[in-house]
């Protein structure tokens, strides 16, 4: 069931649309949602709903960022409460992927009926990278700051990298622990030696 952002008014139609939209991807499926079925379920005309988005790929690219951007702060205080940059990143990325698993909108964008759309939305317009930027930058420039990390990686980069990442990790990812054990497992060996500072 799509659900309303807790500082959303009411009142606010984009939140509205956004809301119907989430209503239309869970019950036809996101490539199957047309703006007429979005209309519909606003109860707005195409018209009101063309005004506030562009097009059917503008509404679904802003419904991830909102769902994004409303469990950013949550997120950004879970993976600085581990006492270690390793179990920080580590965590903070199995987090991201096990989220993003169980979020229903994410879940559909990367399965596979979706996945060219996906792409297209999250990778190569760039939104994907700058939320988890916006999401980890602040993060891994702290770190870099205490010397953790290295200093010479470049951030946009390396969030880019685990945007890329995350993506894959829950297009794949199952319900069991034991996926998720697997994930932190290569973690720990293979990225994390890889951006500590020696």
């Amino acid at each position: 069931m799509a659900t309303r952002i807790d500082n959303e008014p009411r009142t606010d139609p984009r939140a509205a649309i956004l809301l119907a939209a989430e209503e239309c991807f869970e019950r036809f499926g996101i490539a199957k949602t047309t703006m007429e079925d979005v209309a519909r379920a606003a109860s707005m005309s195409r018209a009101t709903v063309y005004r506030y988005f562009a097009d059917r790929e503008s509404l679904i690219a802003e419904s991830v960022v909102r769902r994004a951007r409303a469990n950013m702060d949550r997120a950004r205080v879970y993976i600085r409460r581990w006492p270690t940059v390793e179990e920080r990143i580590v965590e903070g990325i199995c987090r991201d992927i096990s989220k993003g698993h169980r979020d229903p909108m994410v879940n559909r964008l990367v399965s596979p009926e979706s996945m060219g759309l996906s792409i297209q939305l999250l990778s190569e317009s760039g939104r994907a990278i700058e939320l988890t930027h916006e999401l980890w930058g602040p993060i891994l420039a702290d770190e870099q700051a205490a010397g953790t990390i290295r200093a010479d990686l470049d951030l946009k980069l390396l969030a880019e990298w685990i945007s890329e990442l995350e993506i894959m990790y829950i297009s794949q990812f199952g319900a069991d622990d034991s996926a998720l054990d697997r994930v932190r497992a290569k973690l720990r060996a293979f990225v994390v030696p890889a951006l500590l500072s020696r």
